[in-house]
């Protein structure tokens, strides 16, 4: 070996200390420390230990394997290149430092030889720790990205400029009936060649647009996918990549609550539908009342008397159930009687009975067995909003065409050990199955037909009795039947003004009424009604309250609510500030208060409200009323 000058080798120490890697010579054949650069020392922690020889170095520096075993003598690099005498490379070392740390190495070994022998090696260590850890971070997102492909409804994807799938990953794609990595190599155009809709969106994408969609694949499958085009420098698209996320889910509930914004919208319909139905009914049926006084008179002198009356009377029973069946529906659509007071659940049920009766004939015959029952507190429409679903639902389970096989039973009655009044509504229909029975409460949970349940009415139900303090209960068998239980705690308080003597009525005096309404019809329906009194008429509002505002004194006045020119609200208003005891003779004629203004008002005003279309019973009361509390205020 040639000799260098002192010089020279203090260039190539100086040289050799500068570099980044860690440099050790060792001599061959015991591996005796020759040489070591100071980035040998600071990636080791420690000194070179001059002293060591060969056997003892993986002890003596802590070299150990990334799995933390310690590193075998006979596989580091010296004795493997004194043994191939070649060049060898390790990348799996691993220096546990005196100070803790601990440094990932990559030693190069290469041997230096003095003829046919080895004499020395020399070795270099590259410091390769934040590579590891780069791999180790790249790794660990790599995996969570696996368990998120493998676990989330989700679908990554590609496709290149000619439609090629590159990328298909995702537990999404079952919904799709493919696994991951399956689609990869084959064209979206053939995929999709019958979806229209997806061969249109890739067209969209490899056009460079990028975009989200909602798409359909069955009636219970949707996913949203987002495409976004990956262009080249020159701004030409090169690829497609993408994400699909299953929200069938939240397809579904969209479909349900706009299901039910749509009951929302016919309650308010309703509630419209039925004042329009009130103002002609209120004069069809205040005529027919009329007409069965005249013909009932023993004098009568109309032809055929007797046949024409009960033709009339017949008039008058259809008439009365369109009005019955309209209060309900109304009834139904009001937010403002939901106030609790003492009920008797039987005038509910009633109610519930009336509304639900042509569900129920057509297909099972009822049996009622109602008790005498102290009253409940609460809403007798909101009850009767309960007893509707549980008699509909009973109908709906009896298939049509057995009506004489089948019954729906509705019982009433106190259990005085509980304190609380139960109603029973039982079927005889086909019964449901114990998962079904279990989820029956559930919001949205139905087994009927798409357009015939909503799966909103037990759910309701269930809130409504609960609200009261109450409880609902189901027993099913499969093929026998069902039966709903309603336990609600009975109220110790009366009805308002049950209990209280009945006064016999004195003789009413003639008296001078106005009727303030818009429609002619209904007005002079009103006033033939009122014939044995001095009755005026103003289809004006704004001409009726003048007329009282001038000093025209009414022992009643009959008022409209909802007219277009003037509210009912508005005259009242006015009257009121001018002539209080001339706003307290008001009596507001209303076929519905439907809107959130009139329910307020006539929640809070004192006045009497006489709801269209009322019979003679009705009309004959307030004259009592309104004519009595005139002539006291005239004494």
């Amino acid at each position: 070996m040639s000799t260098s000058s002192p010089l020279e080798l203090r260039l190539l120490q100086a040289i050799a200390d500068g570099l980044p890697v860690g440099i050790l010579v060792l001599r061959a054949p015991n591996a005796e420390f020759t040489y070591a650069n100071r980035a040998f020392s600071e990636m080791l922690g420690t000194e070179p230990l001059r002293e060591v020889r060969a056997g003892h170095y993986a002890h003596a520096y802590g070299l150990h394997r990334r799995d933390g075993a310690p590193y075998l003598e006979e596989e580091l690099l010296f004795p493997r290149t004194m043994r191939q005498k070649t060049d060898v490379v390790v990348d799996d070392l691993v220096v546990h430092r005196p100070d803790g740390r601990k440094v990932y190495v990559r030693a190069f070994a290469r041997p230096l030889f003095d003829g046919p022998n080895v004499a020395y090696v020399v070795i270099t260590l590259t410091d390769i720790t934040e590579e590891i850890d780069t791999r180790s971070r790249a790794q660990l997102a790599e995996r969570h990205l696996e368990h998120v492909l493998d676990h989330a409804p989700l679908i990554l994807f590609a496709f290149d400029q000619q439609g090629i799938v590159t990328l298909s990953e995702g537990r999404g794609l079952a919904a799709l009936g493919f696994a991951p990595k399956e689609l990869i190599g084959r064209s979206v155009f053939e995929i999709y060649a019958h979806d229209p809709s997806s061969l249109a969106n890739a067209d969209r994408a490899l056009a460079g647009e990028e975009f989200t969609v909602e798409s359909r694949l069955s009636r219970d499958v949707a996913l949203e996918s987002v495409f976004t085009p990956v262009k080249n420098e020159q701004g030409e698209v090169v690829s497609v990549i993408g994400l699909s996320i299953e929200v069938s889910e939240r397809v579904k509930m969209q479909s349900r609550l706009l299901q039910a914004e749509r009951l929302a919208s016919m309650g308010t319909l309703s509630a419209t539908v039925a004042h329009e139905i009130n103002n002609p009914l209120s004069y069809v049926l205040g005529n027919l009342d009329l007409a069965l006084t005249e013909l009932s008179e023993p004098a009568s002198v109309v032809p055929r008397a007797r046949e024409v009356l009960e033709w009339v009377k017949l008039a008058r029973d259809g008439a009365g159930r369109v009005a019955r069946i309209v209060r309900g529906l109304k009834a139904f659509a009001r937010q403002d009687d939901e106030r609790a007071a003492p009920t008797d659940v039987r005038a509910a049920l009633e109610r519930a009975l009336e509304m639900a009766d042509n569900a129920i004939r057509h297909r099972a015959r009822l049996v009622r067995r109602i008790e005498p029952v102290p009253p409940v507190f609460a809403s007798e429409l909101r009850l009767s909003q309960v007893f509707v679903n549980l008699l509909l639902n009973a109908a709906q389970a009896i298939p049509e065409g057995h009506r004489d096989a089948n019954e729906i039973c509705v019982a009433v009655w106190h259990d005085e050990s509980k304190s609380s009044v139960v109603i029973a509504v039982e079927d005889t229909g086909s019964g449901m199955p114990k998962e079904v029975k279990e989820r029956v409460f559930e919001p949205f949970f139905t087994t009927k037909p798409i357009g015939i349940g909503t799966g909103l009415g037990l759910s309701i139900c269930y809130g409504i009795v609960h609200g009261l303090g109450g409880a609902i209960e189901v027993d099913s068998r499969v093929g026998e039947g069902t039966a709903f239980r309603v336990r609600i705690p009975a109220s110790g308080r009366a009805r308002k003004g049950e209990g209280a003597a009945v006064l016999s009525e004195p003789p009413l005096r003639r008296g001078r009424i106005l009727i303030i309404d818009d429609n002619v019809n209904v007005a002079r329906s009103f006033a033939i009604l009122l014939g044995e009194h001095d009755v005026e008429i103003s289809v004006d509002p704004r001409k009726g309250a003048s007329r009282i505002l001038a000093g025209e004194t009414f022992d009643i006045v009959f008022c409209d609510l909802m007219m277009p020119a003037m509210t009912g609200m508005d005259l009242h208003a006015v009257i009121a500030e001018k002539l209080p005891e001339q706003a307290e003779r008001i009596v507001f004629v209303t076929g519905g208060a439907f809107t959130p203004a009139a329910q307020e008002f006539v929640s809070k005003v004192p006045n009497t409200v006489l709801e269209k279309p009322f019979d003679m019973k009705d009309l004959a009361a307030v004259l009592a009323r309104g004519l009595a509390r005139t002539v006291d205020a005239s004494t």
